[in-house]
């Protein structure tokens, strides 16, 4: 805001740097989405399932709240598509569509964490501490450069295992389709598992038994049926809505940067001097999501 209202009253700084600094905050506000907003949707939903009869004013600020996180989501995409020359094909309906199928793929992952924390709620430390070290191996596989030095980038790395338990976030470069369908695979598997754990105890247990055998095998059917649902809502967007470009110089700002990152000696702070007009690390996930061997359902 700062850099804006110095450089609408004719200061020194650049347009461009608060559209860079924008950049930093859509990736800071994804960050929060997946560290602190979508961890209290679990425990929202998981105090809702402990109630015989939850208000329906809970029920529907955990609506919202899924809302706002496949919202935040969205607006990190369209802050991407900067990149793209002329915006290109920066249509509501794709943005809509975007939006859709991350919700559809971002509820049934959390709404199947809470059941299964409602059940076995000493368990789910356990499980988000599994997943978490097995998506952060895949993370370190990935070969991810993106800090300039080895502590930040391991920091980043165990961020996107974070962002990687609840949902898709591409950081790869080259044809990525076989990692996202692994991912997919393996989130499914877990979503399977969960809700399968919590029909078990819910039928065998009589302190669950309060819904019938029948309706918690709805429940279970529904939540799998939306991710699969939501599955196909993704491939139809890098069908038909997915923007590519052939090459990454093709990305506005190739030859502009506007970042001269230096490391600091004392663990790998950042200082930001402007130079140009492209945002440094915004441009590189641009160019793992845009540039054409990466598109497709594996962008």
């Amino acid at each position: 805001m700062e850099t804006a209202v110095k450089s609408c009253n004719g200061g020194s700084e650049p347009k461009d740097l608060a559209v860079s600094l924008n950049h930093d905050l859509s990736m800071l506000r994804i960050i929060e989405t997946f560290s602190e907003s979508a961890p209290q949707i679990v425990l929202m939903l998981t105090v809702i399932l402990q109630e015989d009869r939850p208000d329906s004013i809970t029920v529907l600020k955990t609506v919202a709240s899924l809302l706002t996180v496949a919202y935040c989501v969205t607006m990190y995409h369209r802050c991407m598509r900067s990149f793209l020359p002329d915006k290109k094909k920066q249509s509501i309906i794709s943005s809509m569509v975007y939006f859709v199928w991350n919700l559809l793929l971002l509820s049934p992952r959390i709404v199947a964490l809470a059941l299964f924390a409602y059940v076995l709620p000493c368990f789910i430390v356990a499980h988000f501490l599994c997943s978490w070290l097995v998506l952060f191996f895949c993370a370190w596989r990935a070969k991810t450069d993106f800090m300039d030095s080895t502590g930040g980038e391991q920091l980043f790395r165990a961020t996107l295992g974070l962002i990687w338990y609840f949902n898709w976030f591409n950081v790869g470069t080259g044809k990525t389709r076989k990692w996202t369908i692994a991912y997919h695979a393996y989130i499914l598997a877990d979503i399977s598992l969960l809700c399968g754990l919590w029909f078990w105890r819910m039928s065998v247990y009589p302190p669950y038994s309060q819904i019938s055998c029948f309706t918690a095998s709805i429940i279970y059917g529904v939540v799998v049926l939306v991710y699969a649902v939501g599955l196909v809502c993704k491939v139809v967007y890098y069908l038909y809505f997915h923007p590519n470009v052939e090459r990454k110089e093709d990305l506005k700002g190739e030859e502009d940067e506007l970042d001269s990152i230096v490391a600091q000696e004392n663990g790998g702070f950042r200082s930001v001097v402007p130079q140009g007009h492209c945002n440094k690390r915004m441009q590189k996930l641009a160019q793992s999501f845009y540039v054409k061997p990466a598109a497709g359902v594996g962008a």
